[in-house]
């Protein structure tokens, strides 16, 4: 679906979204996660500075990330003396998620 031309658009096609859209009810699907391949922060140097880069979906591990060092009453989040950058990059704005919290961190840490 592309918001600008309010129809589908063949080019833009997912892989994962359009093979789960495509389901019926009653098909069988095989879902996987990674297994033994948890990503976390290195939380050994409370400077240390984190630049992370996504799009679309991918910000979820960040979102867990941005949240530990920032929102969350956590040890890491309050020794946390580094800086972060988020870069996301999506096709439109409909397909930016959790803007909301971007933001709210952004005016609560703007350095």
């Amino acid at each position: 679906w592309c918001p600008e031309l309010k129809a589908d658009d063949p080019t833009k096609q997912g892989i994962c979204s359009n093979h789960i859209c495509d389901t019926k009810p009653g098909d069988d699907m095989v879902l996987t996660g990674p297994a033994g391949k948890v990503m976390l922060l290195p939380e050994e140097d409370p400077t240390t500075d984190y630049i992370m880069v996504a799009t679309g979906t991918g910000i979820a591990p960040y979102r867990g990330f941005i949240r530990r060092l920032f929102t969350e009453d956590t040890p890491a989040g309050q020794a946390y003396k580094g800086q972060a950058w988020l870069f996301l990059g999506v096709a439109n704005s409909d397909a930016l998620l959790y803007d909301d919290e971007w933001q709210k961190v952004k005016e609560e840490y703007p350095d």
